[in-house]
């Protein structure tokens, strides 16, 4: 065959480059999801869990397990390359489905051996890598439940405890003892926080009050904690000291898949994104009598996650672009939070203190997502701009919870 032109060589080459970036990922094995203006998951070489990364306007992806030396970011032809281990020339024809413009170009076999035997090596060094991290996850998790149960083992029931004393005075909340099971008092629980330093390394902050709710799964065992610290002297929340960056709330262990119970197991379900509004929904005497009710911790668990995203209504960017909100459709590979069994109803608790548009998608997501498992779904919305438990505070004419 007559040598190739190099504008035959440069159009060839210019079709790979051009195709979509995303398809050309999920043919050569990514599983992405939108996040932002990208698509993020697993490498399909390296594993892990959001190194990958894909922006389709840019035709750009990055990998962050990708070692020094390697085709671990760039275009199309980088993508297949660092993904199959393949050459340049191979992977222009994989990415357009046609042969070189001619046999010119070949490897020598010695030439193919090499790289094959450099591609099994970076395979083994991902490979090792991964393993490292599950290693590393799987020893947090045994602290996190060995921490979790430390904790639970030193708690008590919140009544008569000042962590009473902060419901029923911060927050106006006085609910029946039959929904209180799993919230729970500790006389001093270690905080520990970002300091003022700049380190990223937690420091001991304190040691103060905590009220305790307890996160569990599908089958009711125990997964994580919600930690309310409280000051030691006043029924209110502690306020952190250190960085601005720490919160008097903090999750220990996991919150995904689970939800914080309040009550006893019903047909009907009534879940709200934290337990304090859970509960003065229920004070405020909106629901059936036969209900359980539940926190999911926060509105992404609430909800899930969305198959992708789309243009906000109102809200742009620093550069002006519209940004990003769910696009009301539920990825059913990352549900949020699980539902027991015998569930045939569930109420949605909203509330409208948060951005609306976005909220109002993520409930769209969750309000699909039970519809698919043949549930009875609705949502109870307080007044605009408020949440239950301001509702119910303004009920009592007392002042808002800081």
């Amino acid at each position: 065959m007559a040598r190739a032109t190099r504008a035959e060589w440069e159009n060839w080459i210019a079709l790979a480059r051009t195709r979509d970036i995303h398809d050309v990922a999920v043919e050569h094995g990514a599983h992405l999801h939108r996040e932002g203006h990208e698509w993020i998951g697993p490498c399909p070489i390296c594993g892990g869990k959001d190194r990958f990364a894909v922006n389709q306007s840019k035709r750009i992806f990055n990998c962050r397990g990708a070692g020094e030396g390697t085709y671990g970011a760039g275009d199309n032809i980088n993508l297949v390359m660092h993904v199959v281990g393949c050459d340049f020339i191979e992977a222009v024809e994989r990415i357009t489905g046609t042969p070189r413009p001619d046999r010119t170009r070949d490897e020598s076999a010695e030439e193919r051996k090499k790289r094959e035997q450099r591609h099994n090596a970076l395979a083994a060094e991902y490979a090792r890598r991964e393993a490292e991290e599950r290693a590393a996850l799987e020893r947090k998790a045994a602290q996190d439940e060995a921490s979790i149960a430390e904790v639970i083992k030193r708690s008590v029931h919140y009544l008569g405890t000042h962590a009473e004393a902060y419901m029923r005075e911060t927050r106006g909340l006085t609910p029946p003892r039959h929904l209180t099971g799993d919230l729970r008092f500790v006389h001093a629980l270690d905080y520990w926080g970002a300091g003022d330093n700049g380190s990223n390394e937690p420091v001991l902050l304190a040691s103060v009050p905590a009220l305790i709710a307890i996160i569990r799964d599908a089958l009711g065992d125990v997964i994580g904690i919600s930690q309310t610290y409280l000051d030691p002297l006043e029924p209110t929340k502690w306020k952190p000291t250190g960085s601005p960056r720490n919160s008097a709330k903090k999750i220990r262990g996991r919150k995904q898949g689970g939800m914080i119970r309040l009550g006893r197991p019903a047909e009907t379900i009534a879940i709200a994104e934290g337990w304090e509004n859970a509960l003065a929904w229920y004070q405020l005497g909106l629901g059936p009598e036969e209900v359980m009710l539940a926190a999911a911790v926060d509105l992404g668990n609430l909800s899930g996650r969305a198959t992708g995203q789309i243009a906000h209504k109102k809200l742009v960017d620093p550069e002006g672009r519209p940004r990003r909100m769910p696009n009301g459709l539920p990825d059913p590979k990352a549900p949020g939070l699980i539902l027991p069994q015998g569930i045939k109803s569930v109420i949605i608790i909203a509330d409208t203190d948060s951005e609306s548009y976005a909220t109002a998608g993520l409930l769209s997501v969750a309000v699909r997502r039970f519809h698919a498992q043949d549930l009875n779904v609705e949502i109870s919305w307080p007044s605009t701009g408020l949440d239950y438990n301001r509702m119910l505070l303004r009920e009592l004419g007392r002042e808002e919870h800081p």
